[in-house]
């Protein structure tokens, strides 16, 4: 049946082969129904004009242009009911009271009026026809001409036609019973008839819907089909009231009678606008919610917003097509799917002059050269929640129903249409913080890991030394330290003491650290007397294998525990302060060379100090005399040396224990800034020391 009307509806308007199935569907509704109906409105014509008597224009004229003008007063006080046969799919029933003057003047003055709304329906013909600019709206204009007159004109003359024949007088004489039901029998059979004229059309659209559509209702189908063949139908029986009137009492009556329709009329209308109106708020409002609880209860990331859109949006307004897009190129939700919009053109206009608006049918587009044919559009522009910045819009093209789209009912859905744009973008900025968290998370874990892996290389134990108490803690100002440290055992129980400090923070840094760590831990066993030459053998090495623009500063010391000779090189780190106990002299070890990783050619001088019994060796990096207070202050690394002399006679981890407490309550509530690493040596030949590492992470020995 379907490829059959449309090779019939090719002959007239070939280019329906080239069209999409929504409109090749309705195309072919309105060239086939203007064929199945063009006979009808010749034979109605015909008819019309073989019973008209000119006559009765010529003697009433008066009369008929008073009935004439309150026929297309009433026929712009329509009322009207919209009816959502699926859902985002509306179809429209309306009527007015043009019908009731119609029926009076065919019950005053016979068949011949009914040249009237036939030439009403030809002036409005030519004029929409010449006002169209496509193909498609000519066949519709061509469609409801030749309706009209098929589904009224002709329907009404049979029916006035048979009034006279089974002895129905016109005019009417009155309102006695006998006429009244002799008319309203006949009013009756011209609903009949409209209604098997009008059947095949109203079958032909539910026909169209169950293709175009997957979900159907058939009580919502029913309710619609009542309406369309019933609404027009209610009004009519009045016309018997107002022609009797007229008998009665005149042109005066006639004129009050109708005065009295008119305020019917214009309440029904409101009463229509009104009802639709809350209608689609209630709708929207509903679907709003629908909405949004999906989106909460739905996935974080937003991979089901599409869907949700899809479920919703149409649902909302009466739309014909609706787009939501967000940059740089994605269709969150196109409806139908079929359509395939440029929108660079819109969205460059857009982005710099967006605010929710609308357009009606007839205005210009600002983003488009030419005046072209569209339908009554809303756009709203869709916020980035953070930078308030447009980021996407949303796009509506709103049906053409028998509601009229003005200004003021366009304005009547920016509430809807905003709630809808800021539910977008609540839903991508929620998709993008769960996107974040999911980073920041792996990424502590990354960071966890690597932290566990950089404490790997750290000394688990301090080598038990008899007659000396060595405690170290490191504390990281981030996850991951650029400072480090190491004991590495030499021969002749010899031992290699190492603090290092690498530049900056963080993940970078800590890879330095671990090749710094590695290079000079085994340049230090090669050449296990000479720390110059260990420093020199392993810049070269990180120069040579690392291109970071990194460097290290670096102390190394070589001790005799026999002699408590300690033999160093200080590759500019801060100076460590030996502390006499039989003076109470404070003697810095200076740097004696560049720190590592700058020059490739540079060279280290090395030193010897003797640490006599009792002698006290603190050794930090720069996170001590960098830690800062309120007032930006730094710590002094005077303090350090005070608090350690007045601690002397203590063991080394309650010493280190009483300067970093020193150094944290300098600071008080301002962050630490850089790592802080600290280490005592002390010689007591009274201890006999063992290693452990203390569950707060202080290396210490007692």
């Amino acid at each position: 049946m379907r490829k059959f009307l449309l090779n019939i509806s090719k002959i007239f308007w070939p280019d329906l082969e080239n069209f999409t199935e929504q409109r090749q569907v309705i195309g072919v509704g309105n060239v086939f129904f203007f064929l199945y109906t063009f006979p009808l409105t010749i034979f109605s014509t015909i008819w019309l004009a073989r019973q008209t008597d000119w006559q009765v224009f010529v003697e009433n004229w008066p009369v008929l242009l008073l009935m004439a003008g309150l026929m297309l007063l009433f026929s712009k006080l329509n009322f009207f009911t919209i009816v959502e046969i699926h859902p985002g799919t509306y179809a429209n029933a309306d009527s007015s009271f043009s019908g009731v003057m119609l029926w009076s003047a065919l019950l005053l003055f016979g068949p011949s009026i009914l040249w009237i709304p036939w030439v009403g329906k030809l002036l409005e013909l030519i004029w929409q026809y010449g006002k169209a600019t496509t193909t498609a709206s000519r066949w519709v204009y061509l469609r409801v001409f030749t309706l009209y007159n098929a589904g009224v004109i002709l329907t009404a003359l049979a029916s006035i036609t048979l009034y006279q024949r089974w002895g129905g007088i016109i005019p009417i004489a009155g309102l006695a019973l006998p006429e009244v039901a002799l008319a309203l029998e006949v009013i009756v059979i011209q609903a009949v008839l409209f209604g098997f004229i009008y059947s095949g059309f109203i079958l032909y659209i539910v026909w169209a819907q169950s293709i175009l559509t997957t979900v159907q209702s058939r009580r919502r189908i029913l309710f619609f089909l009542v309406l369309v063949l019933g609404l027009p139908f209610l009004a009519y029986p009045f016309g018997i009231l107002g022609a009797g009137i007229y008998s009665q009492n005149g042109a005066f009556g006639l004129l009050f009678f109708n005065s009295g329709l008119c305020m019917v009329a214009i309440l029904a209308r409101q009463l229509s606008r009104t009802s639709e109106s809350s209608r689609q708020q209630s709708r929207q409002l509903e679907q709003l919610e629908l909405l949004s609880r999906d989106i909460i209860n739905g996935p974080p990331d937003a991979s089901e917003l599409s869907a949700y859109l899809a479920k919703h949006v149409p649902a909302m307004f009466p739309s014909g097509r609706v787009i939501i897009w967000v940059e740089p190129d994605e269709f969150l939700l196109r409806h139908p799917e079929s359509w395939h919009p440029g929108v660079a053109r819109f969205w460059n206009w857009y982005r710099e002059n967006g605010t929710t608006t609308s357009y009606q049918a007839e205005e210009q587009l600002p983003w488009r050269d030419e005046k072209d044919n569209h339908s009554p559009l809303l756009v709203a522009p869709i916020f980035e929640v953070e930078t308030g910045n447009p980021i996407g819009a949303i796009y509506v093209e709103l049906q053409m129903l028998v509601q009229p789209w003005n200004e003021r009912t366009l304005q009547g859905l920016f509430p809807a249409v905003n709630a809808l744009a800021a539910q977008v973008a609540s839903a991508l900025r929620q998709a993008q913080v769960y996107e974040e968290a999911i980073l920041l998370n792996r990424t502590a874990q990354e960071l966890e890991f690597a932290s566990e892996i950089q404490a790997s290389f750290l000394p688990d134990k301090i080598p038990i030394m008899p007659g000396w108490e060595l405690a170290v803690t490191i504390l990281p100002a981030r996850e991951m330290a650029g400072d480090f440290f190491d004991f590495i055992p030499l021969e002749n129980g010899n031992l290699g003491i190492l603090i290092a400090d690498v530049t900056d923070k963080g993940v970078g840094p800590a890879l330095y650290m671990a090749l710094s760590r590695t290079l000079i831990r085994t340049y230090a066993i090669e050449y296990e007397f000479d720390p110059d030459t260990v420093f020199f053998a392993a810049n070269g090495r990180i120069l040579k294998d690392a291109r970071a623009r990194l460097f290290v500063t670096a102390f190394f010391g070589v001790l005799d525990q026999q002699t408590g000779i300690l033999t160093y090189s200080n590759a500019g780190h801060n100076p460590p302060y030996l502390l006499r106990a039989n003076s109470g002299e404070v003697e810095p070890l200076h740097a004696t060379g560049m720190p590592i990783g700058i020059e490739e050619d540079a060279f280290w001088d090395q030193e010897q100090i003797q640490l006599e019994p009792g002698d006290m060796l603190l050794l930090y990096t720069d996170g001590i005399p960098d830690a800062v207070n309120k007032d930006g202050a730094f710590f002094d690394e005077t303090q350090m040396v005070e608090a350690a002399m007045a601690n002397f006679d203590a063991p080394a981890h309650e010493i280190q224990a009483a300067i970093i407490d020193l150094v944290f309550q300098f600071a008080g509530e301002v962050p630490q800034i850089d790592d802080i690493t600290l280490m005592v040596l002390k010689r007591d030949p009274l201890l006999e020391p063992f290693g452990e590492i203390r569950p707060e992470g202080i290396l210490q020995q007692e």
